[in-house]
């Protein structure tokens, strides 16, 4: 029988568990963090040997690259070992995460040539008769087609979602749990929602191992960063006294909160400040609105929270609201009026990983030509999911008519989550002039302006 979560997080943090539900994750907090942060440190591995390609393989011609997106959810894993395991230490499970890492992930090199054809422009000699008989011999040039060798290493990286992975490795009722956790997202929240919104969906960066986006530079990510438009409100996710609220060149505006219990939290990336420091504030008060201050690529707000003076993960420990941005179901059961199916709730697992990749851009601006993923316009939104959802596929960045030719055309009644719905007329082009990824309930996922339901 599964339980609903009735712990008390501050007992969970210092090692005291008094209670132990089916639905909340029994391990300590540190063994959790250092077994996420362990996957995320292999993720940027990963992402660093891609990066040397070019140097550990040099003299190609070209490079070919099908690569696949790097990152996971951490509540599946996380769900997952605690579902297979109930308590566990990082240490204790390190070879499961490995296991777990190389069925993710695959990546392959490949040597091929081919052989291509140019117009190349050459030098020829012909005899000329002048006006009064003589003869000479000039110069002229001509073209002419010839065949070329180019030797190509072509790199792909084929990623396997973990939810297809772990679900092949618990029999029916270690499913049966991690479907409890799945629902409850771990039942360790502490702190209270730091915006109205059911941010799970508009995460953007999660805690752990990765390379900065502005630097490239390796760094562990000490928070979660939430891809909310400019002016949202941020509340205080705790009672507490603010003891910072300025401004640096890394967190840009920026509020810290610390109570009497050892709880620090933390809120960057501000447009504007609603406290000061020294000020006394209450769980729910706000403290100032989002924005995309200090070092950043748009518009979010990043959150870490500590206790005595550590840092963990705050994706296990903040609430989540209940208000969406563009219209989707809070919860994970779909259904609702004008509603998207969120990406878990969809049956099939490439659906899933293809619409939580959408869901990354949510509220990103429209760019015509934008560059991906800094800004985009509607068919490179849409050519970037694809090619980074994870699930192998490799279109390039196609115009939207490209896209099309990619496709075979179904009646609307037949349409499925996960296709392609185009549009013409638009603006001035020919062919399809608009894209948009089809979520259901007549819905879809485009870059408007900027990208959403």
């Amino acid at each position: 029988m599964i339980m609903s979560a009735l712990s008390s997080c501050g007992s969970m943090f210092t090692g005291t568990v008094t209670t132990a539900m089916a639905s909340t994750y029994l391990s300590l907090p540190a063994e959790i963090d250092a077994a996420d942060l362990s996957f995320t440190e292999k993720e940027m591995e990963l992402q660093n040997k891609i990066d040397r390609i070019e140097t550990d393989y040099p003299g190609y011609d070209e490079y070919d690259y099908n690569l696949g997106a790097i990152g996971h959810d951490p509540y599946t894993l996380i769900s997952y070992l605690s579902a297979v395991h109930t308590e566990f230490t990082a240490a204790g499970i390190e070879s499961e995460i490995q296991e777990l890492f190389d069925a993710m992930y695959s990546l392959t090199t490949e040597e091929v040539e081919e052989t291509r054809t140019r117009t190349v422009t050459k030098t020829g000699t012909r005899i000329v008769t002048n006006p009064d008989g003589t003869t000479r011999t000039e110069e002229y040039e001509y073209e002419e087609e010839e065949e070329y060798t180019v030797t190509i290493l072509r790199v792909t990286l084929t990623v396997t979602p973990l939810e297809s992975i772990v679900a092949g490795r618990m029999d029916s009722e270690q499913t049966e749990i991690f479907g409890a956790y799945t629902e409850t997202k771990g039942g360790l929240q502490v702190f209270a929602s730091p915006v109205d919104y059911y941010w799970y969906y508009y995460i953007s960066s999660y805690y752990g191992y990765r390379k900065n986006p502005n630097t490239g530079a390796e760094e562990l990510h000490r928070g979660v960063d939430i891809a909310v438009p400019t002016g949202t409100f941020v509340y205080a996710a705790h009672d507490g006294t603010v003891t910072e609220a300025t401004y640096d060149s890394y967190y840009g505006n920026y509020v810290v909160i610390t109570d009497s219990k050892g709880y620090t939290t933390k809120y960057a990336h501000m447009d504007s400040l609603n406290v000061s420091a020294g000020q006394s504030v209450k769980k729910g008060d706000n403290i100032g609105k989002s924005g995309n201050t200090g070092s950043s690529t748009g518009s979010h707000l990043h959150i870490e929270c500590l206790y005595n003076g550590e840092y963990y993960n705050s994706l296990f420990y903040f609430e989540a609201g209940e208000q969406t941005i563009y219209g989707e179901t809070t919860g994970g059961t779909g259904g609702g009026t004008s509603n998207v199916i969120p990406p878990e709730s969809y049956d099939d697992a490439t659906v899933q990983t293809l619409m939580r990749e959408a869901n990354r851009y949510l509220g990103m601006p429209y760019t015509f030509g934008g560059t991906a993923p800094a800004s985009f316009d509607c068919s490179g939104f849409v050519s970037w999911v694809i090619n980074n959802c994870g699930n192998g596929w490799n279109v390039g960045r196609c115009t939207a008519d490209e896209l099309r030719s990619h496709c075979s055309q179904v009646s609307l009644s037949e349409a499925k989550p996960g296709d392609l719905i185009f549009f013409q007329g638009t603006y001035d082009t020919p062919g399809a002039s608009h894209v948009g990824i089809y979520v259901g309930n007549n819905m879809m996922i485009h870059c408007g302006k900027p990208v959403q339901y």
